[in-house]
């Protein structure tokens, strides 16, 4: 009878035991539950923890243009050799700073001219990944804004002949000065190779929006942003590092 009795109480003074420990070791909030069933079986639910809100930054990114390298080396008339830095941001914005250098050698066909040019060019903007899944693969729209600060050659081999006075005269202009301005709209691929190893590739839809010349003509080419046209599409393949 004894033993009984002190089986009907012990069970109570358990829970209640029980009970109090879980409250003293587990502070809830107001949004927090606790779920105590009592009996000869105590089951107890903990308050779940909570989601860690979400980070902010992931990491910075550089990495280097493929396709400029490929024309350097295979001495196309023109060339752009460009270099990246980026901030990704929620994995879903990344600021991001282009700059390169530009570089051109061309001879013309309509007239015996020469067109001569070596200067930088700086870009930046926003990539915004529309790809939902966090799997490695990006899939970017973005803008740009790009600008150049540049000096040319225009020089000919044969003199100018005035065709009103019949007088040659030679035509040999160098270091004229030129700037220009120009957004860029951004479609883009994304996708690890190995480990921090990055591929990368885009197309740019380009609108020039301002520029200056030399006195005697137009640049032929101007840097960061292809030949000289009111608008012209472009493209990128890098290679990136992301830390």
């Amino acid at each position: 009878m004894a033993r009984k009795i002190c089986r009907y109480i012990s069970a109570p003074i358990r829970n209640s035991i029980l009970l109090l420990l879980v409250l003293l070791s587990s502070p809830l909030s107001a949004q927090d539950t606790l779920r105590v069933e009592l009996g000869d079986t105590v089951k107890i639910e903990l308050p779940k923890k909570k989601d860690k809100e979400k980070r902010i930054y992931y990491g910075v990114a550089v990495g280097a243009d493929l396709v400029g390298l490929g024309m350097k080396v295979a001495g196309v008339e023109w060339s752009f050799m460009e270099v990246m830095a980026r901030v990704n941001l929620k994995d879903k914005f990344f600021p991001i700073f282009e700059m390169g250098l530009g570089e051109a050698d061309h001879e013309g066909n309509d007239l015996d001219y020469r067109f001569k040019l070596r200067a930088p060019y700086f870009r930046g903007g926003m990539d915004y990944n529309i790809n939902k899944k966090h799997n490695g693969n990006r899939l970017f729209v973005g803008v740009r804004y790009g600008f150049s600060v540049f000096n040319y050659d225009l020089t000919s081999p044969t003199p100018l002949t005035d065709p009103v006075w019949n007088v040659s005269q030679p035509f040999n202009h160098e270091s004229l000065r030129g700037t220009a301005h120009w957004a860029e709209i951004v479609f883009g691929l994304e996708t690890r190779l190995w480990k921090i190893i990055r591929l990368g590739w885009d197309i740019r839809g380009k609108f020039r929006m301002a520029q200056t010349t030399g006195e005697v003509g137009p640049p032929w080419l101007i840097p960061g942003f292809g030949k000289n046209d009111t608008s012209g599409w472009g493209g990128t393949f890098r290679v990136m590092v992301e830390l």
